[in-house]
């Protein structure tokens, strides 16, 4: 994976109206409402009828049209098993330059994918007892049931091969990491993986010749799956077959990193600290999954603490790669300096004796 350099730069207020009139055919009021994207650009519109949009681009050189397009088919297979979701909206017709249909949920402008959504009107949801706990699995464990519908043909595995050892090549041919703190960055990776790789393949038996994995214990996750994109709407018919009207329907958002691999990977996240101080947080989770998943994925709980690994490097890695983005350093300051590295390293080096720790119980 290489560096890509202002990929944006094509992204001006006029050719995101252009983008979003020429999709969905409805004319815009001109206000333009940025939100927060780790590393697309999602924007806020309104038509001239009051109507809410969100138009998301997604970022150049990241995803193919296909890998996309699996993100979609993801969102649709949730959509039709009463899952809430957000699903891409169907173009109306493309009808202007430069923008170019790709598929019927997916356009390009400037080079740049991008779809558009109905806006949601949603809170964040907030787990504070034992029965959002419990809530929380089950709605995962029901997303997970149309996960297994299809496969994501062109999405990435969530293995330490296929989303780990990429991005921390990336990061050293990139020459990102202060020169004396190379080694130790190297060792520690090393160390750590070997002891994820042994993890894996105690659940999961062997990767082939080219790091795949092929197992039925993996299927499509949402693969970023934190209390951030989990949302609860109100004032709305809850779905069949759901114990969340009372409270509120639990809503998955950000389907962006969805890959396909371990189920735990869709728990973990949530929990309040390491693993070993969450257990009971995570056994309420668990419970709440295998009543509407139908299957224990209990086996998978001693891969949380090297899943926590492989997140820090993917989150070091898709930073580097907005190293050149206009405002990084503004939006991170001091990142990439000897300090910076410095503390990285003392983090990896914790998460590794964690790692380590947990491997001897």
């Amino acid at each position: 994976m290489n560096m890509i350099i202002t990929p944006f730069s094509q992204l001006t207020p006029d050719n995101i109206f252009i983008a979003a009139e020429s999709f969905t055919g409805h004319k815009f009021d001109g206000t333009l409402t940025p939100y927060n994207s780790y590393v697309n650009r999602v924007f806020g519109l309104t038509d001239e009828s009051g109507k809410n949009f969100i138009i998301k681009f997604y970022r150049p050189g990241r995803w193919t049209a296909q890998s996309i397009l699996d993100e979609h088919c993801f969102l649709q297979d949730c959509y039709e098993s009463e899952i809430p979701v957000v699903t891409p909206l169907p173009a109306a017709g493309i009808s202007e330059s430069p923008v170019t249909a790709v598929a019927p949920t997916l356009a390009e402008i400037e080079g740049i994918y991008f779809s558009v959504f109905s806006r949601l009107s949603a809170r964040t949801f907030d787990i504070y007892h034992d029965s959002d706990w419990i809530r929380t699995g089950s709605a995962v464990g029901r997303l997970h049931c149309a996960a297994e519908k299809h496969a994501a043909q062109n999405r990435l595995q969530c293995t330490p091969q296929q989303t780990t050892e990429p991005y921390i090549r990336m990061l050293l041919k990139n020459k990102l990491i202060t020169p004396q703190l190379v080694p130790e960055f190297i060792q520690i990776c090393d160390t750590a993986l070997d002891y994820i790789e042994e993890g894996y393949e105690s659940c999961f038996g062997l990767p082939d010749n080219s790091g795949i994995y092929h197992t039925p214990l993996f299927h499509r996750i949402h693969g970023d799956c934190h209390r951030g994109n989990i949302l609860e709407q109100y004032h709305l018919s809850s779905p069949a077959n759901s114990d969340m009207e009372e409270n509120g329907i639990i809503t998955f958002i950000d389907f962006d990193d969805m890959m396909t691999g371990p189920a735990i990977q869709d728990l973990w996240l949530l929990l309040p600290g390491y693993r070993k101080d969450s257990m009971h947080e995570l056994n309420l989770l668990l419970e709440g999954y295998e009543e509407f998943a139908g299957k224990s994925i209990r086996s998978q709980i001693p891969l949380i603490e090297g899943l926590r690994f492989m997140r820090n490097i993917y989150f070091l890695a898709w930073t580097a790669i907005q190293y050149y983005d206009k405002g990084f350093a503004d939006r991170n300051p001091g990142w990439g300096t000897k300090a910076f590295w410095e503390t990285e390293l003392e983090d990896m080096k914790t998460q590794l004796d964690v790692i380590i720790s947990e491997s001897r119980t």
